[in-house]
This record gives C-alpha cells, structure tokens and sequence, in this order.
C-alpha cells in the first residue's frame, strides 16, 4: 500500500507539469490573452464635433472621418468638417457693417494607436486640410455675401481616447491644436480661427 501512495505521488505531479507544457494545458483556458481593439478592423468611420477656442472666438464645428487600417496600429483616411454657426463675427469692408464667417475644411488624415489595448484606445494624430472661407450677412447688417470665397489650410495636431460601448461603436474624445493659415480677409486674422480645439464623436469600426 505505501508502494502505490508513493508511485501516485511521483506520477500525480509529473502528469500535471506534463499537461501544463502542451497547447489547452492545466491553466491555459484560464489566461486571456489582452484583446487587441483594431486587431480585426479594416476601417473606421466617426462623426464628430469640436469646439476651437481662442481669446477671441469659440467656434463649432462638425464633420465626419473616414479612416483605413494600413496596419493593426495606423490608420490614414480623411475628413470633412463644417463651421455651422455665427460664432465668429466681423468687418470685412473695414466699416460698421457685420458679417458671419462660415468656412468648411476637407483633407487628409493619420492616427497612430499609441495604446491599442481593448479597455483603452488611445491614439495620436495630424490632419492636414484646406477650405474655403466666406461671409454672410450678420443681424440686419445690408452686407453682400462673398460669393468667390478664400482658400485657407489647416495643421491640426490631435490625441484621441475611445472607449467602447459594443466591440465596434465607441465613443471618441479628442484635444488639439488647430492652425490655420492663409486667410486673407479684413478684418479678421489667421489667429481668429485657431486655437485648441477640443471634440467628441461617435465611431463605428468596420471589421
């Protein structure tokens, strides 16, 4: 009888440490290996909005991002955002008159996953665009709006946190730097219609 005890002890814990070298060992249903978010993602569609505020303007914005997967961590696409209020006032005849700035942004854009982890996305970006700009009536105002339109470019640097409502729709929250450039009305500075900018969207990734 003390024979077998002691050959089960021998062979109880060989089996074991045996059973935990293969694959589906003692203990490997039990370890979950971290979920990658864009493992199995090949694009991502957001719409968003953003705030950019300056000394003297808060501007809204809204607009949509389309990105692909180039690989589980970078994602280039682009974006359409539109300035859809009267937030930023101004005389574009150098007079008393008053006009609305309306301008839209369109261009390219890239996102590194910095942290590609399921629980918390977080990437960093650049979005490089141009647009047109041009003015309306403001109030009562008898101003002529501009019907020709100025091109202006865009370099807004950005970090982007994402959390997850279902494994593909996610909530998107963003700050930044817009910088814009080439605005050439009177009136109104380049330095008007930038500023931080800060954002939220829905995205919906596409596996």
């Amino acid at each position: 009888m003390r024979i077998i005890f002691v050959i089960l002890l021998i062979l109880i814990p060989g089996s074991i440490t045996f059973a935990q070298e293969l694959p589906g060992g003692q203990f490997d249903r039990y370890e979950i290996a971290p979920r990658k978010t864009n493992a199995e993602n090949k694009a991502m569609v957001i719409a968003k909005y953003k705030l950019t505020t300056n000394d003297n303007y808060s501007m809204n914005d809204i607009g949509i991002r389309i990105g692909i997967y180039a690989t589980e961590d970078l994602v280039i696409g682009a974006h359409y955002f539109y300035l859809f209020d009267n937030s930023v006032v101004f005389s574009p005849n150098n007079n008393d008159l008053k006009a609305a700035l309306l301008y839209d942004l369109f261009g390219v854009n890239v996102d590194y996953f910095v942290s590609n982890s399921y629980s918390l996305p977080i990437s960093i970006g650049l979005n490089l665009g141009t647009g047109q700009a041009t003015f309306t009536s403001f109030g009562n105002s008898p101003v002529s709006d501009d019907l020709t339109g100025d091109w202006l470019f865009s370099i807004e640097p950005e970090a982007n946190i994402f959390f997850h409502l279902t494994n593909t729709l996610l909530v998107d929250f963003n700050v930044g730097y817009r910088l814009i450039s080439d605005l050439e009305y009177s009136g109104i500075e380049n330095s008007d219609i930038s500023g931080f900018v800060g954002g939220i969207g829905i995205a919906l990734t596409i596996q």
